[in-house]
């Protein structure tokens, strides 16, 4: 979904071509200034089914500047270099990872690890339909020592939602939202155009019924060309994403605006030879920053590097 921090996959694609891992190497770079490799990685795993199995990321919680005294160099006794010190950052990093479990096509659970001892998990249940009708999320604990693996010890309720829906025409339906006191606190009502694709999604919540949110989409050549976010829950804010695509319908291009003011540009490179996404380049125009993704697939155990 546009606005989601987390990047979206075509499972179709990934199980037709037998994907079975894509990550993200990352270089950051600011303007006039050499790139930094930080060894940051994003990296998304998937199952049989084209489904992502497990998603982790790294970030960096703690940097420390390092003096290192380097010898001067001689050719032929005679001096060519002298010696000196330079200053490195040496970076120490958390992994932190969601884990994603399946019941059929309906994902029933949802489990986050913060990388030290921290477990969040959502729970999901459906209706025959495959409508989402409640989810239930705690704070656990592991009970294994390897934490390479999760055995389950203590859980605490956190919150349960539960989810009402009714269709009032092909093109609209209206969800209620209830907290864990059957209490509605919100209303999302979402119109649809005649190819049954999202055009409007409308929030309203019930106690502080002055909050209104709404999610609004254009398509153009059957492909997304804007999303759109205006809430007030803080303070007023108008979100946009614009979409550009190439002569052979894939995308190329996104840019972000917030309040009409463009905050981040990211262009796409596909691969010639077999259309996959080969690397992307994310451009923060404000800051002066860029965001260098390489992507490699793992295809079944075999390992492809984006060139």
């Amino acid at each position: 979904m546009p606005f989601d921090t987390q990047h979206d996959f075509n499972p179709v694609v990934l199980k037709n071509r037998n994907i079975k891992r894509i990550t993200f190497d990352i270089l950051d770079k600011q303007d006039f200034q050499v790139a930094v490799d930080k060894s940051l990685i994003e990296s998304y795993e998937f199952d049989t089914n084209g489904n992502i199995s497990r998603y982790f990321y790294t970030s960096i919680i703690k940097s420390i500047d390092k003096e290192i005294t380097t010898p001067p160099v001689y050719k032929k006794r005679k001096k060519i270099r002298d010696g000196g010190t330079k200053t490195i950052s040496v970076y120490i990093y958390d992994t932190v990872s969601t884990n994603y479990f399946y019941s059929g096509k309906n994902l029933i659970l949802k489990r986050y690890f913060d990388g030290f001892n921290y477990y969040e998990s959502r729970y999901y249940r459906y209706d025959s339909l495959g409508n989402l009708t409640k989810e239930l999320r705690f704070k656990e604990t592991n009970n294994s020592k390897d934490k390479s693996f999760f055995v389950l010890g203590n859980q605490m309720l956190l919150s349960e939602d539960s989810f009402q829906y009714q269709k009032y025409s092909s093109g609209q339906t209206k969800c209620t939202y209830l907290n864990n006191e059957n209490r509605p606190y919100k209303e999302v009502v979402t119109n649809y155009d005649s190819l049954g694709r999202k055009k409007e999604i409308f929030e309203n919540y019930t106690v502080a019924s002055w909050i209104m949110q709404e999610h609004r989409f254009e398509y153009a050549n059957n492909l997304l060309s804007e999303a759109r976010f205006k809430g007030n829950a803080h303070t007023n804010i108008d979100l946009k994403i614009t979409y550009e695509y190439d002569k052979n319908l894939e995308l190329y291009a996104e840019k972000h605006y917030k309040n009409e003011l463009l905050i981040k540009e990211v262009s796409y490179i596909t691969d010639s030879g077999n259309g996959l996404l080969n690397s992307f380049i994310i451009r923060d125009p404000i800051n002066k920053t860029m965001r260098i993704v390489k992507l490699k697939y793992d295809f079944g155990g075999v390992s492809k590097s984006g060139k």
